[in-house]
């Protein structure tokens, strides 16, 4: 089953193939069971705002509401792309995936045609298969700054292999750039619009969906050549999930505190512990990006030295 749902991301681009009914359904199982999980803990914190804590419950279901809108979006194309290689399994047209533009009855439809069995006429194309993990090698470093970008979104879900110094900087500059450019625009085309017509026009709206978009995909490309950057600088797989676990952990934790502060009005009782959890967010993210400006096994040297 947890084969079934690698094969669900890993398979994120992958159209022109075939994914057989059982692990059509065994992926899907596990993504519905996550969409349940998230809505339930967003209910239940939701809730319980109204009896008890109503503050921190509510800061709570705010988080869970925000990671279901992330899986949410951030897996639409990669449930596409499985339902596509079922219709191609089952010999249907791949046209019938766009029946899901049919509020609750088409996708219900759809979810019964990938019931049919495989179809001898299915095999004219490949099955899907998981990449090993030998298959992953490590290709050229790129050369020009459009080549890194390929690069950077040809690995969109892959955490093997490792991402040079120059590569992955070159890559974080022209993201922080793109970044910058559209919180420019936004707030250069929402202080026109506040003078022209006194709130958003379409324009700045359009432009704040995109940059949403922009953020939700590029996050696991991010995500990604970061684990690759701390592998080549010699960290190992458990070393660079501590470092980027706490680091995510302590920011979340340090916006849900300062949400819940700026909610109650009472900055003056709390502002020694939200100075200390600034320093401790600033310790890990200065830590992160230390490391990640170090050389290629430049860990595994130190470690070398120090046995000596």
């Amino acid at each position: 089953m947890i084969q079934a749902y690698k094969k669900f991301w890993q398979g994120t681009f992958v159209f022109n193939k075939r994914t057989n009914r059982k692990d059509f359904w065994m992926a899907l199982f596990i993504h519905l069971i996550i969409f349940v999980i998230l809505l339930k803990g967003y209910n239940f914190f939701n809730f319980s705002s109204y009896f008890q804590l109503p503050l921190l419950w509510q800061a709570i279901s705010s988080l869970f509401l925000w990671l279901f809108w992330l899986y949410f979006l951030g897996s639409l194309l990669a449930y596409l792309a499985l339902t596509v290689r079922r219709l191609n399994d089952a010999d249907l047209p791949w046209g019938l995936v766009f029946l899901n533009l049919i509020f609750v009855l088409g996708t219900i439809v759809l979810l019964v045609l990938n019931l049919f069995p495989s179809s001898l006429k299915g095999a004219k194309f490949q099955p899907f298969e998981l990449k090993r993990k030998s298959a992953f090698i490590a290709s050229e470093e790129p050369k020009g700054f459009s080549e890194m970008f390929k690069d950077y979104f040809k690995n969109y879900f892959e955490f093997r292999g490792n991402a040079s110094r120059r590569n992955f900087w070159w890559v974080q500059i022209g993201w922080g750039a793109l970044t910058l450019i559209f919180i420019i625009l936004i707030y250069a085309s929402g202080q026109f619009d506040q003078v022209m017509f006194g709130r958003d026009f379409i324009g700045t709206v359009l432009l704040k969906l995109v940059f949403i978009l922009f953020l939700i995909g590029s996050f696991m490309p991010e995500l990604t050549i970061h684990v690759r950057r701390l592998r080549d600088v010699g960290l190992s797989d458990l070393g660079l999930s501590i470092l980027l676990g706490v680091t995510a952990g302590m920011t979340i934790l340090y916006r849900i505190f300062a949400n819940m502060i700026k909610m109650t009005y009472s900055t003056s009782h709390y502002q020694l512990f939200q100075y200390l959890m600034f320093l401790l967010v600033m310790i890990c993210w200065i830590s992160l990006i230390i490391i990640e400006l170090m050389a290629s096994g430049e860990l595994k040297k130190v470690k070398k030295i120090h046995y000596l």
